[in-house]
């Protein structure tokens, strides 16, 4: 597991394909009254594992430890295999996970005075998704560059980029890195007036320090493209999202982001368009929205794949608490995962994991049918439960509605046979798991699949609409700078033209 999670490496065993930033860590009480050694393996090679570990007194009120060779953040601490508590006397309770591909272990012990024990914590693999062909990535971390590897491995997550650049509102930072990493293997983000933007693999170096903090974003956006960069948006709200795509330049949309917390959400739309909280309320509408955003622009037939990343080290999110999972095949390698970004064999997910075919076909395949023709799609289905996102509902969503939900016990009395789903046209169709957990928006969704009648796509009104209404939205809002109304403008004949082209409602 080690080696192939640390494929880009550099000197000293530091992969050459991770996010570096400055973070704070809680600093251990000095007082102590007893110790506890936890040592954790892996059920089935007996082998000792990393692993995340929270932590809760008598009081259920969180404690912040930094033991030795352990790496604390927020309310958790991350080890390699075993750790050393030392502790005030009382009762404890614990949670200790190595991701979602292994099962949570829950318990509690009690610190006597002078206690100096130990404890074997057994952890039991549920799915191997590597041996399916699918990896597991993060676009969005923050943590310091030496911790990268252990936070990596805790977690189940094989990529995450290593930050060179960030200009945060025109005000920049950037990365010390080994003169050793390569400049295709950085990243650099651009987080200015219009939204957010993750510039990846650039041939080239961008300098994203020269953007002022009103200044347009699509210069940087064509400085990224010109240097083969792949371009993702960091939320769908995104006040410039209609820009990028009128510019044809986005390469994916993160509609998992740093704003789904692990037990919350950072509940607005910073530096976006603003949803209606009528028709999305409560503190899982930060995250509806930016999936019925995604809907639109699917439905405007963009095929433009979905991606996911934690804010990990900005947030209290672990790494890979928001993840991406890209089929590689037979052969994991920074190059192959994008490819297969790119071509849309994704699966996104802050909780359950969800792999599917279709006739043997990966999500991002376009199936070609004849005009007049109606055809039926049949789903085969792997699902694995994870005990902090317990699945509620299989959705098949087609064409931006909710064409069949599966209670988990109705699907099992079918003996796990999805209905499955006709088109007589054009469209799409992707298929989601959903919790029933109500502090965040969680859920897992394959990316979609495309069915193509008479070589058309699917392109709705409505959607397009939407979007045309969200460049006059933006007029508005940015009514004092002229840049931006240029830019603006611009865009708007892609989408009137689109509209021109719109074949259903």
């Amino acid at each position: 597991m080690l080696a192939r999670r640390l494929i880009f490496v550099a000197i000293a065993a530091v992969p050459a394909f991770v996010l570096v930033a400055l973070t704070t860590v809680p600093v251990a009480g000095a007082r102590h009254d007893g110790k506890l050694t936890i040592v954790t393996i892996d059920e089935q090679t007996g082998n000792r594992i990393p692993v995340r570990m929270e932590l809760r007194d008598g009081r259920n009120r969180p404690v912040r430890v930094k033991p030795k060779s352990a790496i604390s953040h927020g309310n958790y601490f991350v080890f390699d295999g075993e750790v050393t508590l030392e502790l005030r006397k009382g009762p404890y309770s614990f949670l200790i996970e190595a991701g979602p591909e292994y099962e949570t272990r829950p318990g509690h012990f009690t610190i006597e005075r002078r206690a100096n024990d130990d404890t074997e914590v057994v952890l039991k693999r549920r799915v191997d998704m590597a041996a399916e062909g699918w990896w597991a990535g993060d676009l969005d971390v923050r943590q310091r560059f030496k911790d990268l590897p252990l936070l990596m491995r805790a977690t189940g997550v094989d990529l995450v980029p290593v930050l060179a650049k960030e200009n945060t509102r025109g005000k920049c930072r950037k990365a010390k890195l080994p003169a050793e990493v390569p400049v295709e293997s950085t990243a650099s983000v651009d987080r200015r007036r219009g939204g957010g933007l993750l510039l990846l693999n650039a041939k080239q170096e961008i300098d994203v320090c020269q953007g002022k903090a009103k200044q347009s974003s699509l210069p940087m956006l064509n400085a990224a493209s010109e240097a083969d960069a792949e371009i993702v948006a960091m939320t769908p709200f995104a006040w410039d999202l209609p820009l990028w795509i009128a510019a044809s330049k986005l390469d994916a949309i993160q509609i998992i982001h740093r704003h789904a917390l692990a037990d919350g959400v950072v509940d607005n739309e910073g530096w976006g368009r603003p949803r209606d909280k009528t028709f999305f309320p409560s503190k899982m509408g930060n995250g509806r929205w930016s999936e019925a955003i995604y809907h639109h622009v699917l439905n405007c037939g963009l095929q433009i794949p979905p991606a996911a990343g934690s804010g990990s080290g900005n947030n209290t999110n672990p790494v890979g608490g928001n993840r991406l999972y890209v089929h590689c095949g037979g052969e994991f390698s920074r190059e192959n995962w994008f490819e297969g970004l790119r071509a849309g064999q994704v699966m996104v997910t802050n909780g359950p994991l969800l792999r599917t075919q279709v006739e043997g076909k990966l999500p991002g395949h376009i199936f070609e049918v004849e005009a007049g023709e109606s055809r039926e799609f049949h789903i085969a289905l792997s699902l694995t439960f994870y005990e902090l996102a317990p699945v509620e509902y299989l959705e098949i969503v087609k064409n931006g509605r909710i064409e069949f939900e599966i209670r988990l016990d109705e699907l099992a009395k079918k003996k796990g046979r999805l209905p499955p789903v006709e088109f007589d046209g054009s469209g799409w169709f992707a298929i989601r798991a959903r919790t029933s957990k109500s502090s965040t928006y969680q859920f897992a969704t394959t990316g979609p699949y495309y069915v193509e009648s008479a070589y058309q796509r699917r392109v709705s009104r409505g959607s397009v609409q939407f979007f045309l209404d969200w460049l006059m939205e933006a007029e508005q809002h940015f009514s004092g700078n002229e840049q931006v109304l240029a830019d603006i403008a611009a865009a708007r004949p892609f989408w009137e033209e689109l509209l021109g082209k719109a074949n259903a409602e």
